[in-house]
């Protein structure tokens, strides 16, 4: 009996000592999934990054640039904003006095739309835009959680919603309290074989 304690308690050991450590990234993703589009009509997804963005990440980068509009993601090369130059849109968009450039996104062969957002900037203000003939819709993600470094999004296009997916999460102190529940299960029923015998 005494031995299958110890060999239950080295298991546990070895579970926790195998969390893994998580480490703490410099950008995180931004992934948008367009659902229910069932006209499929074409449309364009624009991210929208806001001036203060924008000056965040050329002052992080040590550069001497003036913010002058889309003008300043065309003509340098920003690191901790890396984009498709010809993907920045030369039409800026404006909301309460504040200016955003516009960064046109391509779905990748997930059809996700994903922009990669500086970890350490404080605010969560930048916008995304869904554009075409029909509609002219700004996704505000002010609110939004990030886990695991990526900021997950569902855009339900036929009715402009936007949610975060539902997950169910089982949190580790709950997992391990599963764990040795089912243990304390096993090990009295193994002692009460053993008493009958």
């Amino acid at each position: 009996m005494k031995k299958l304690i110890t060999i239950i308690f080295i298991c546990m050991l070895i579970m926790i000592m195998t969390i893994p450590v998580v480490k703490a990234s410099s950008t995180y993703t931004i992934e948008l999934e367009v659902t229910k589009n069932e006209k499929e009509e074409t449309f364009e997804l624009y991210m929208l990054l806001p001036e203060s963005y924008i000056t965040y990440a050329i002052n992080k980068a040590g550069m001497d640039i003036e913010y002058v509009g889309a003008e300043t993601l065309i003509q340098n090369e920003i690191p901790f904003i890396d984009v498709d130059k010809s993907k920045v849109q030369d039409e800026t968009y404006s909301e309460n006095g504040i200016e955003y450039v516009q960064i046109l996104l391509e779905p990748n062969a997930n059809n996700l739309y994903t922009f990669e957002i500086i970890a350490d900037y404080p605010e969560m203000d930048m916008k995304l835009r869904v554009k075409n003939d029909e509609k002219d819709y700004i996704m505000h993600i002010d609110n939004f959680k990030i886990e695991n470094d990526v900021c997950q999004i569902e855009y339900d296009y036929d009715n402009d919603k936007i949610k975060q997916p539902t997950k169910i999460v089982i949190n580790f102190g709950t997992l391990l309290l599963i764990i040795i529940l089912i243990m304390i299960i096993i090990i009295a029923i193994i002692s009460k074989v053993k008493t009958k015998e």
